[in-house]
């Protein structure tokens, strides 16, 4: 089984190749200035996080995720994902490269794959627009909000996972 992970080019609609690697302490410091997340605070320096940089072949950084992996659990639990501030949605209105987040969430569905999870993971989605957009168009199913119009915790499981995981395989 090889997996191929990929971006869309805006502009061109070309798929740009991408490697996803464990997070290395420059490639968290390259957040400090222009990216929404500063990935070297307390927030997200959690020692259980496993933090992963996407690059395009030409070494380019147009993603970081931040995994939970637990062994008692049944999923892998994706805490934070980030675009590039040229690719984040909520920085730019014309994006360099599309279909990040779907990638790290495969991502995420692989690492659950890979510790005998069955490809199972949650996250929370920031916004009733964002939690719509994953129940639409990667097969979300809503858990539960932790509080009334806070974020919404969603799961991806099954034929879902399987789908958007398929995306990825070659």
């Amino acid at each position: 089984m090889i997996l191929q992970y990929f971006v869309t080019a805006s502009d061109t609609g070309d798929k740009i190749p991408v490697e996803i690697d464990k997070s290395s302490s420059a490639d968290l410091a390259v957040t400090k200035e222009s990216w929404q997340t500063d990935w070297t605070s307390e927030f997200i320096s959690d020692h259980a996080l496993e933090k992963y940089t996407a690059k395009t072949e030409s070494g380019e950084i147009i993603a970081l995720g931040a995994y939970r992996e637990t062994e008692s659990s049944m999923f892998v639990y994706i805490e934070y994902i980030e675009s590039h501030p040229e690719s984040n949605p909520t920085l730019t209105a014309k994006r360099k490269y599309l279909d990040i987040g779907r990638m790290m969430i495969a991502f995420g569905i692989q690492l659950s794959i890979d510790s005998g999870k069955n490809g199972v993971v949650t996250f929370e989605a920031k916004t009733d627009e964002l939690a719509k957009h994953y129940i639409r168009d990667f097969g979300a199913i809503q858990v539960f909000a932790k509080q009334s119009g806070g974020p919404i915790m969603l799961m991806i499981a099954d034929n879902a996972a399987l789908s958007l995981f398929n995306t990825y395989l070659s």
